[in-house]
């Protein structure tokens, strides 16, 4: 049974401006979902059930935004009123129109380890400002597929609005993320945390002043490695003072896993295969004929469908909604 929620009531201006505000609820609720012990158990509880196979990056995906699909009814806020319920909340509820669908598969995905973004649409291109949907998209193989739980389709479906803005999640570094250094002098061995930190850096936004590059920086130092590398020395610096968007980046990944494998500080077996192309779910294939010689009988294959610290709802009233 659900338990008393705590209700908080927030007045939000209409149009645009209210918005905002509402997606910026809907980015704290999804980050802090996701940091949800409950939330991350029922992702995991989900993946057991379904018998995902570990690291099926595209079956854990396709699993959670199914779940979503098949176990969360779509119903609408109470009327003329903006209502954003948490991810754990949406868990015993079971029952949200699309923000709320979109913080719980969102807070679940991220849960574990797949990036999600949002995106807004709207229905008229004279008013680009004016939004009437939103849902989640996921970073899969450096490339963004679309998951709208509201709609009886399959994942990487989306509708052709006319009107689009893609919202990215605010990225901070929290201190559970940074290298402890133990004494004034220590260097820390970030080797085991090698992988992690690689795949950071494919894709994942870095603050400046980021503790992991200054961690890496000082065990590359330390082992007489840095100065090895002026490519090396100019990128750790500009990341150190600049930062990084929160983008897809192969071809900077590569270079770097190449260089620590040669000085024996990665393994081949964490070594990032080249990116595949990433294969769509059926729905979403179109297949062209192709011709082929004769070499026997051959027989059809059949594809089988494969089949979360918690913020209480907000209530955002919207004058004369």
């Amino acid at each position: 049974m659900p338990t008393q929620p705590n209700i908080q009531i927030r007045q939000i201006p209409s149009g645009y401006p209210g918005t905002l505000q509402t997606v910026e609820q809907v980015c704290e609720l999804i980050k802090t979902g996701a940091k949800d012990f409950t939330v991350r158990q029922s992702a995991i509880d989900i993946l057991l059930q379904r018998a995902v196979k570990p690291k099926d990056y595209l079956a854990e995906i396709k699993a959670l935004f199914e779940w979503v699909q098949q176990n969360i009814r779509y119903t609408k806020d109470t009327f003329r009123v903006e209502v954003l319920h948490s991810a754990k909340r949406m868990l015993q509820l079971r029952a949200g129109d699309c923000d709320d669908m979109t913080i719980l598969l969102g807070s679940m995905l991220e849960a574990i380890g797949h990036p999600v973004r949002l995106v807004l649409s709207g229905a008229n291109p004279a008013r680009p400002d004016q939004f009437s949907h939103i849902y989640l998209e996921v970073l899969y193989r450096d490339q963004w597929l679309a998951l709208d739980a509201t709609m009886p389709h399959a994942m990487g479906w989306s509708s052709q609005a006319p009107v689009k803005k893609i919202v990215a999640l605010p990225r901070r570094v929290e201190a559970a993320d940074s290298v402890t250094l133990h004494g004034l002098d220590a260097t820390p061995d970030v080797s085991s945390l090698l992988p992690d930190l690689l795949r950071a850096i494919r894709h994942e936004a870095f603050k400046p002043h980021d503790p992991r590059i200054k961690a890496l920086w000082q065990m590359l130092r330390h082992r007489h490695l840095l100065q090895k590398s002026a490519w090396l020395q100019a990128m750790l610096r500009r990341v150190w003072r600049q930062g990084l968007a929160a983008k897809p980046r192969p071809r900077l990944t590569k270079r770097l896993e190449r260089l620590l494998h040669e000085w024996r500080l990665l393994s081949p077996n964490h070594m990032h295969a080249t990116p595949k192309p990433v294969m769509a779910p059926a729905a979403m294939q179109t297949l062209r004929p192709v011709a082929l010689k004769a070499v026997g009988s051959v027989r059809p294959v059949k594809m089988q469908s494969m089949r979360a610290v918690e913020l209480q709802p907000h209530t955002l009233r919207r004058p004369g909604k």
